[in-house]
C-alpha cells in the first residue's frame, strides 16, 4: 500500500516537473517556480503520512488538476489546496491534549477500535499489564499497554496508533509504529513501518533490536508493575515537547526516516542518536 502511495506521489512529481519546464520554455518563470514548489509540497506531504485519505485526495486532485485545467488556474488550485492540507496537518499534530486528563483507568481497558490489535498481540503471548488514558479534543484516548513475554519491549495500542517501544540507558528509547507520530523528543530513535500489522510490527521491532546489539545495545528490562507510569511519563514528555516545537510535528516527514535496517543511512542515524545531547530524560517510576 505505501509504495502504490508513494508511486503515485513521484508521478505527480514527474508531472508537475513537466507542466514547470513547459512554462519555463513559454517565458513563464513565476509560474512554473510556483508550479513545481506546490507540485514538492504535495510529494512531501505523502512521505510525511503516505496512509492518510486526505493526502489521497490531495494528489488525485493535483492530477485532476493538471489534465483538465489551464496552467495558470492549476497553480492558484493548488496553491489554495496545498495551503490548507497543510493547515490541517499542522492542526491534527497540534491537537489541544488536557495533561490534567492524564491518568491511568482498568487494567484491561482497550479503546473501541483497537480490539484487534489487543487481541492479537494477546494471542502471541503478550500480556496487558495496564491502560491510561487522556482528553484529546473533546474525545477521550485509552491507550492499552501490553508487555513482550521477554519483557524487552511494551506495546501502546489506540484506535489509531500502534507503536512497540524498547528502553535503554540514558533515557533512550526505540519505538517502532505504523502511524508515523511526530514531535518526538529527541531521546527517540523512531523505526517507521507505516500500515503495518501487529505481527509486521513485531518483527520490525525485533529486527531494529538486533541492528542496535550490533552496536552493544540491550535494552532495559520492563517491570510490569511500572511500565503504565512510565509510559504516562513518556506521553507527558512528548506533550510538552510538542508545545515548546510546535513547527517539529508539520515538518517532521512521518516521525522519523522510514524502517530501521543494515543501510549506511540507517547506520548513521543510530549514530548521531547515540551522539546526541539529550535534553529531555523521561523520568521512570520509583
Amino acid at each position: 500500500m505505501v509504495w502504490l502511495v508513494r508511486a503515485i506521489s513521484a508521478v505527480a512529481l514527474t508531472v508537475g516537473v513537466y507542466f514547470s519546464a513547459t512554462l519555463a520554455s513559454q517565458g513563464d518563470t513565476v509560474s512554473a517556480v510556483l508550479f513545481l514548489t506546490i507540485s514538492i509540497t504535495y510529494v512531501l506531504a505523502t512521505w510525511m503520512h503516505p496512509l492518510s485519505p486526505l493526502l489521497w485526495i490531495g494528489i488525485g486532485a493535483m492530477i485532476g488538476a493538471m489534465i483538465v485545467l489551464e496552467p495558470g488556474v492549476i497553480s492558484f488550485t493548488l496553491a489554495i489546496a496545498a495551503a490548507v492540507l497543510f493547515w490541517m496537518r499542522g492542526r491534527k499534530q497540534s491537537s489541544p491534549v488536557d495533561p490534567a486528563s492524564l491518568c491511568p483507568v482498568e487494567p484491561d481497558s482497550v479503546m473501541p477500535g483497537a480490539e484487534a490489535f489487543v487481541t492479537e498481540l494477546l494471542d502471541a503471548d503478550w500480556r496487558q499489564a495496564g491502560a491510561y488514558a487522556f482528553d484529546s479534543q473533546k474525545t477521550t484516548v485509552t491507550v492499552s499497554v501490553l508487555v513482550h513475554p521477554d519483557l524487552d519491549r511494551h506495546a501502546e495500542i489506540t484506535d489509531m496508533v500502534f507503536s512497540i517501544e524498547s528502553r535503554f540507558q540514558a533515557s533512550r528509547i526505540l519505538i517502532t509504529n505504523s502511524s508515523g507520530r511526530a514531535g518526538l523528543p529527541p531521546n527517540y530513535l523512531t523505526n517507521d513501518v507505516f500500515g503495518a500489522t501487529p505481527a509486521e510490527l513485531a518483527e520490525a521491532h525485533q529486527h531494529a533490536l538486533e541492528i542496535l546489539g550490533g552496536f552493544e545495545l540491550e535494552p532495559e528490562h520492563v517491570l510490569e508493575h511500572t511500565i503504565v507510569s512510565e509510559a504516562m511519563a513518556s506521553e507527558m514528555e512528548t506533550i510538552e515537547w510538542s508545545r515548546e516545537n510546535p513547527s517539529g510535528g508539520l515538518f517532521n516527514f512521518g516521525g522519523g526516516h522510514g524502517a530501521l535496517d543494515d543501510s549506511p543511512s540507517s547506520k548513521a542515524r543510530i549514530e548521531a542518536w547515540l551522539v546526541s545531547s539529550i535534553e529531555y530524560e523521561v523520568p521512570h517510576a520509583e
